[in-house]
Order: structure tokens, then sequence, then C-alpha cells
């Protein structure tokens, strides 16, 4: 991650659950702050995001096809253990047998995650989300 030279980072806290507690404590280093294993695990979750979307662009998404999948995924709410059914969403309303159905199964666990993510920041009103994921170029 590029940072600015001279820049202060902001502080972002959280309270967290023993089993977070443990899996930050698992992770840090010898007197390191959990606060720092958890931005280290953030920032790797980020660039997993970031692998998940070159997989959503490598599906060749229609614009069409794409605000399909995230109208069916408006609201949908996965969790770690699962998001590898993301795709039953899409085969619920399309059909197993769909295309669409068949790209969006065809995912990884980072692909998912990625296509949530982006679904979420979409439907919070960032709307050039959809361009993340799709072959066609902004109108």
């Amino acid at each position: 991650m590029k940072r600015k030279a001279g820049a202060t980072p902001n502080f972002v806290g959280f309270r967290a659950f023993p089993d977070l507690l443990a899996f930050l404590d698992a992770r840090r280093r010898p007197r390191e702050a959990l606060g720092s294993a958890a931005r280290e695990c953030l920032e790797r979750y980020r660039i997993l995001l970031a692998h998940g979307r070159e997989e959503l662009q490598s599906l060749r998404l229609t614009e069409k096809e794409a605000l399909q999948v995230l109208e069916i995924l408006n609201e949908a709410f996965f969790t770690l253990e699962t998001i590898h059914l993301l795709w039953l969403h899409i085969a619920d309303r399309m059909g197993n047998e769909h295309p669409l159905t068949t790209k969006i199964r065809s995912l990884s666990p980072a692909g998912c995650f990625a296509l949530m993510d982006i679904a979420e920041r979409f439907w919070r009103g960032a709307h050039e989300a959809l361009w993340e994921i799709i072959q066609e170029e902004p109108r």
C-alpha cells in the first residue's frame, strides 16, 4: 500500500469479541499491538478483494448482467461460512442453468467477497462500483 511521505495515519478503533482477539493475537509479533495486527489483516483483505475484482472482470459481465446480479444481491447477507453460496441467490431468480448463474458459481471465495463488497457499496450509493466488475466503458 502506497503511503504519502509525511502523511499521518488516522486512528481507527473497534471492540472485538474473544474469537477475533484470539485470531489477531495469533498473528501479531512479540510485543506488537493488536491494532497493528488488525491493520495488517485488513490490508491483506483489501488485497484479496482486489484479486476478487480481477476475477469478476474476467467473467466479462455486461452492464445489464452486472446490474441484474447487484439487484438480486440487494440486502443479501453472507458470512465467512456462507459466502460460497452467493450463487444460490442468482440461481433462485435466474435458474440453475442460466449463464449468469454459471458465471457466478465459478467464483472463488475472493471473487464472492469482492462481489458482495461491490454490491454493498453500490446499494449504499457508490454506483461507480459497478464499473469495477464490467468490461464496458462507463457512459
